[in-house]
């Protein structure tokens, strides 16, 4: 591979909160940076990226994930126009999309990465992004030299809605930065069951709230972090009225990354009994707190936590439940989990998915 090869990362997407995948991509370009890949990013939040060596040029802020499908639009739209001349003006040697937002019949050559099918997997709960789904992802993964998959699960749903050869899709779990996310003093001596993520139906949240409202769990405490779409906030709001847990439950739409770390560490447990998840980052960065864990035993969330979490059947609210009042009232399996969890936290830092990144980059360049 010749010396000082140049990559170009389409980051595009990062807006005003960056959570979830935005955050994915600004700590996948800072893990490439400190191990002295030459890149050129382009976003238009260039203060959010610290990097040593990246060149990082602007990119119009109505492309922002926040923006909504108009900006969605406007960032494919933008991709195939302004963000090809550009890569092509820079003279890079490689594409890194971090998400399947990729050129169409690019000379150059890209690695796409993909970290869940969720749209394909719930039509009704997508219905705008079914044509982006079925129409423009497979061209731009056909256009691809590698795809990257951030789970095996992933990795299985790719090779079974698109056809692809299970051989050739490459699987590279997400990470976690370890001096953020570590175990430290909690924010709280009262103790409470935390959720962090979006709201929408695959999150199972109606039935972690049925769960909550068992007897046993009676003066329980629950953290909520997050927010979403307006008919699937009411209806979650409709069920903790019904279900009398407003006293009880602490709704939080946004926290700081302060007060996320805060969160996790003073939490007795993290409760993710989602349908699906594409890696499952939360639970891994819960753990790297050094909190325990309950986890749905579906999709990519097994892989991700192996024996260092509760999993549970996420249809049964009783065994939600169970696993709950299980963690609350036993000091000595709370202990054991904590451990657990910060062994297996030690397994995804971000520099090891830099470096496997790095890997398939190089080849799919040369």
């Amino acid at each position: 591979m010749p010396k000082g090869l140049s990559i170009a990362v389409n980051a595009a997407l990062v807006g005003e909160r960056p959570t979830g995948l935005a955050a994915c991509i600004l700590n996948i370009v800072a893990a490439l940076d400190r191990l002295g890949e030459r890149l050129v990013v382009f976003t238009s939040r260039p203060d959010l990226f610290r990097t040593a060596r990246a060149r990082v040029l602007s990119a119009p802020a109505a492309l922002r994930l926040e923006r909504g499908a108009k900006g969605h639009i406007l960032r494919l739209a933008w991709i195939q126009s302004v963000f090809r001349a550009r890569v092509r003006a820079a003279g890079v040697d490689v594409v890194l999309n971090c998400m399947p937002e990729g050129l169409l019949a690019s000379r150059v050559p890209q690695v796409t990465v993909v970290h869940d099918l969720i749209p394909l997997r719930y039509p009704q709960e997508y219905p705008r992004q079914q044509p982006y789904f079925h129409h423009y992802v497979p061209r731009v993964l056909r256009g691809s030299r590698a795809i990257v998959a951030s789970s095996g699960s992933t990795g299985r749903d790719l090779a079974h809605f698109y056809g692809l050869a299970p051989a050739s899709i490459g699987v590279i779990p997400m990470g976690h930065d370890p001096e953020r996310f570590s175990p430290g003093p909690p924010a709280s001596d009262r103790p409470y069951a935390l959720y962090v993520g979006n709201v929408m139906p695959h999150k199972n949240l109606i039935r972690l709230l049925e769960a909550f409202a068992a007897p046993a769990l009676q003066g329980r405490r629950l953290v909520m972090c997050g927010w979403g779409r307006r008919p699937h906030v009411e209806a979650l709001q409709e069920r903790v009225t019904a279900l009398g847990l407003g006293p009880r439950l602490d709704w939080r739409p946004y926290v700081t990354d302060a007060e996320l770390v805060g969160l996790y560490r003073g939490a007795r447990m993290l409760l993710l009994p989602s349908l699906y998840e594409g890696f499952g980052l939360t639970a891994l960065e819960a753990m790297a707190c050094g909190t325990p864990v309950i986890a749905a035993n579906l999709s990519s969330l097994p892989e991700l936590v192996g024996p260092a979490a509760l999993l549970v059947d996420p249809t049964d609210a009783g065994a939600i439940a169970d696993a709950m009042g299980r963690l609350f009232a036993d000091d000595r399996l709370a202990a054991e989990l904590s451990e657990r969890g910060l062994a297996r936290a030690r397994l995804f830092p971000w520099e090891r998915t830099a470096t496997m990144l790095r890997a398939v980059v190089r080849e799919a360049a040369g």
